[in-house]
């Protein structure tokens, strides 16, 4: 994919992007061809190939736009840098970008979603203190995957509305407060939680 700074370059990359996407709103990803996209865009298909390899990076190149936009707005609003300003901070971004992952979820693209929420975690992983460094890969994976996933089954139950509420679920399920044991606890358990739960706190400040 073209990473350049050509003026004309970066405005033919936007026209196919939107092109793309708004080709996408009447029929399904698989069957839009590259011709059909640079006649929407008013492009060659010469253009488009010196810019992108395929469909999907065009698509790759929105999500970097779009993870780029919520990375800036993190560091420049300045909040605390915890595990759930960053999860409030993804997930109100996504709520504004409901439509392109709509998009993207009925044509079974999340997974680049997915992806690219990965890779701006870990440009981010710098200001977040990391427990085990050399495990932090599968850490990311994991709070990669668990925003995405919770997000594409909130859309497809067309539940997706409110931003905190899976950044809530999200947090209550990492700190052991949303699955519980049917028995009753002991004394012994209840304590050993709690001193567990405060560890967390301490060392990742939710």
């Amino acid at each position: 994919m073209y990473q350049g700074k050509n003026p004309t370059a970066l405005q033919s990359q936007n026209l196919i992007t939107e092109a793309l996407l708004a080709l996408m709103e009447e029929e399904p990803f698989q069957k839009i061809t590259i011709k059909a996209v640079c006649a929407h865009a008013g492009v060659s298909r010469q253009t488009f190939y010196s810019l992108f390899e395929n469909k999907e990076e065009v698509i790759g190149r929105r999500l970097d736009q779009l993870f780029e936009e919520y990375r800036k707005r993190f560091i420049e609003e300045k909040r605390a840098y915890t595990i759930r300003s960053l999860c409030d901070s993804i997930m109100e971004c996504f709520v504004e970008q409901k439509k392109l992952l709509s998009l993207l979820v009925e044509n079974h693209l999340d997974t680049l979603a997915r992806e690219k929420s990965e890779a701006y975690l870990l440009h981010l992983d710098n200001i977040f203190h990391a427990y085990d460094h050399e495990d932090r890969d599968y850490a990311i994976s994991f709070l990669a995957g668990a925003i995405i996933s919770m997000v594409v089954y909130a859309i497809r139950k067309d539940d997706f509305t409110d931003s905190r509420k899976i950044s809530n679920l999200v947090q209550k399920i990492i700190t052991g407060h949303y699955f519980t044991p049917k028995i009753s606890i002991t004394k012994t358990a209840r304590a050993l939680r709690l001193r567990a739960v405060l560890y967390y706190k301490k060392d990742y400040l939710w």
